[in-house]
């Protein structure tokens, strides 16, 4: 029986494939509308098909998509709808570039034709795997979220974890080491709470709150030695309001950077990194002697009267020197003050260090809720700060890069301005960005009816080792307590690391 389906199967291809454009179009002088918006992007070698449909018609259509190898491939009547065959888009992956012409059939029967579709294929290929949260866009059903994995050479997506296996537990704050998953860290909050960490093979829960720091473990960033797990320390509130463009507000009374070491079970810092001053969402360099960090001076009232002038940060570095756990001295690489907005994100291209991927937005850090936010590009080399034409007039942040530093992922409300939807831009060896596309989905309209937000997306090169169950069971089982590094001179950390004493 499977063979049969099978011939049937290869017979309907084969035959869709004879079909011909019509002769006698009559030529339209625009490119047709399309959803999602995949009009010349560069795309890699490795990506599922970039399914679409004409956003403004169901006519029946007539598509011709052909490649600068000689390989062409026609589709008809497909409804306003172009699905293509995986083997096909294989085979049309297998150049340069895809040309792909439209036409649409008009109620007399005859076709107008759209000037042609050019997408670009680069032989630079894209990381395997996505993982983001998905998460209601509304807060009082933050409790049903989950954290998933999406293959990115097909549409297969499997649940990572999810909060209705742990007790409807926060899931937040994933973090993978050189883009995989074989060491990562993910944050469970409110029940069960805990670090959740993958190492040398094992999955288990810590408590990385000691009397060295003000909380548990919020953002982190690990070393690409693999047991060095920079982490910032917060005391986070949250504002919301009724009517705006934000809906949220989340700012900091203190903030401190902590680093937890996976070999001694130790946690860490210096008085360059824990002072009343604010400092926040640490981002290690490939070389993994520089950490990147931000940071904004402590207010002393609370809440803040105008948070456009008090809570902008800066960004700094520091030097690490792994041998002997010591500290260099803080350089402040980018004010607020220089580029009129407040720093946040930093990402660093893991193939040089030369790129810093920022997000500046007009207030605070938790940009993916402010309209005003913008994806930057710091050369560290020569200290040239633009904004790659990667941005929309919503908002852009949540970026990560792959393990080749040619693709980077970003969070963006570009389709609707509600939901957060990850799309993915080429970096090329020149430092220029390509035009971003969002991930593709085997329904076109997928996005229009999706109702939940693509959060933190990340590449990584593989998929999660450990199962769902085995994530369940180390959430809900013993928690290891991390000790404090008996070496930190605790009277020379001020301010922020005795909020809760």
């Amino acid at each position: 029986m499977r063979k049969i389906i099978l011939l049937m199967v290869v017979a309907a291809l084969s035959a869709c494939g004879k079909v011909q454009m019509p002769t006698n179009c009559k030529p339209i002088d625009a490119q047709p509308n399309i959803f999602p918006d995949y009009v010349s992007v560069t795309i890699p070698c490795n990506i599922a098909p970039l399914n679409f449909m004409l956003a403004d018609t169901v006519l029946p259509i007539v598509v011709e998509a052909k490649n600068d190898n000689g390989f062409s491939y026609v589709l008809k009547n497909c409804q306003g709808k172009v699905l293509w065959p995986a083997k096909v888009w294989e085979k049309l992956k297998n150049g340069k570039t895809i040309s792909i012409t439209i036409a649409v059939q008009n109620a007399d029967g005859s076709y107008s034709q759209y000037q042609p579709i050019v997408q670009h294929v680069v032989p630079d290929s894209v990381d395997s795997y996505l993982a983001y949260r998905l998460i209601n866009t509304g807060y009082v059903l933050w409790e049903k979220m989950g954290l998933y994995q999406r293959c990115l050479e097909n549409f297969e997506q499997s649940p990572i974890i999810e909060s209705q296996s742990v007790n409807r537990a926060c899931i937040n704050c994933h973090t993978f080491c050189n883009n995989n998953p074989n060491t990562m860290m993910f944050h469970t909050r409110m029940h069960n709470g805990g670090t959740n960490i993958i190492y040398n093979g094992k999955v288990q829960r810590y408590n990385t709150k000691t009397p060295i720091s003000m909380s548990a473990g919020v953002y982190s960033s690990w070393n690409p030695n693999g047991y060095l797990l920079a982490m910032s320390t917060n005391a986070i509130s949250q504002q919301f309001t009724s009517g705006g463009d934000d809906r949220i507000f989340v700012s900091d009374r203190a903030s401190d950077i902590v680093l937890l070491n996976m070999k001694t079970n130790t946690l860490t810092t210096c008085p360059r990194l824990s002072t009343p001053d604010l400092e926040n969402l640490p981002a290690w360099a490939p070389d993994g002697k520089t950490l990147y960090y931000i940071t904004r001076k402590k207010r002393d009232t609370y809440p803040m009267q105008n948070p456009q002038a008090e809570d902008l940060y800066d960004l700094c570095r520091i030097t690490y020197n792994v041998d002997d756990n010591s500290w260099g001295s803080v350089d402040t690489v980018l004010r607020s003050s220089q580029v009129g907005a407040s720093i946040s994100f930093p990402k660093v291209c893991p193939t040089n260090g030369r790129y810093v991927a920022l997000t500046l937005a007009n207030r605070g850090y938790f940009a993916i809720q402010n309209k005003q936010s913008d994806i930057a590009l710091l050369d560290v080399e020569t200290g040239e700060l633009t904004k790659p034409q990667i941005n929309s007039n919503f908002a852009e942040s949540n970026h990560a890069w792959s393990s080749n530093g040619h693709w980077l992922v970003v969070g963006s409300k570009r389709i609707d301005g509600v939901f957060t939807r990850p799309f993915i831009a080429y970096f090329d060896a020149n430092g220029n960005f390509g035009k971003p596309f969002v991930v593709p989905q085997e329904e076109p309209d997928f996005y229009k009816n999706f109702l939940l937000n693509f959060n933190n997306s990340d590449f990584m090169i593989c998929p999660v080792p450990k199962t769902q169950i085995e994530l369940r069971n180390s959430v809900r089982g013993k928690i290891i307590q991390v000790e404090a590094d008996a070496s930190v001179n605790v009277d020379a950390l001020s301010g922020a690391t005795n909020i809760n004493k």
